[in-house]
């Protein structure tokens, strides 16, 4: 007896059957759509907060550091969160009995303790040994957790004795020792 093939018309119409539905599950429309709901979530903040003041402490309960700023937006991609925050003003407290630095910027970002200060950062401290010193750039990085400072940026550093400008900044805010980078140039007055 002989066995019957099976027909090929059979297996054509089977597959042009599951090509169609495939088509009509994924379109390119539903497509579209899934790739402009990604754009839309990256491009909106999860959170926007006005009037901020936030405070952090170590473990034996001493306030380490605090941010006032005017607003902040919270963005998140699912992994990271970082906020946007809008004039932030940035208290950090070191030593006993030592003057805390008191930084402040346009804008900045926040991000697992750092803490990145943008558009006419400024930062103060008032010291025993030179009297207040200022300190002005456009960018200026703060790890709060270890209170350091540092920037790529030109710097300028004004205190009583005199002006210094340099490119770049290494600082430890809590013993308030500044490292000045690259192209140092000093005018001291007497």
């Amino acid at each position: 007896m002989r066995a019957r093939q099976p027909k090929s018309w059979i297996l054509l119409i089977s597959l042009c059957c599951a090509l169609i539905y495939a088509a009509l599950q994924y379109s390119p429309r539903d497509m579209a759509l899934i790739n402009a709901d990604t754009k839309i979530h990256k491009q909106f903040p999860q959170s926007y907060m006005k009037g901020i003041v936030d405070r952090t402490y170590d473990n034996a309960g001493k306030l380490k550091h605090k941010m006032i700023a005017r607003s902040a937006q919270s963005f998140s991609d699912g992994t990271v969160s970082n906020n946007k925050v809008e004039q932030p003003e940035v208290t950090i407290y070191r030593q006993a009995n030592a003057a805390p630095w008191q930084l402040s910027a346009k804008q900045g970002t926040s991000y697992a303790g750092t803490i990145t200060l943008q558009d006419d950062v400024l930062a103060r401290n008032e010291q025993d040994r030179y009297g207040l010193i200022t300190l002005t750039t456009a960018k200026l990085t703060i790890d709060t957790e270890q209170q350091f400072a540092h920037t790529d940026k030109p710097v300028t550093m004004r205190s009583e004795r005199g002006t210094t400008r340099a490119v770049g900044l290494n600082a430890e805010l809590d013993n308030g020792r500044i490292e000045l980078l690259s192209e140092v140039k000093a005018t001291y007055a007497p």
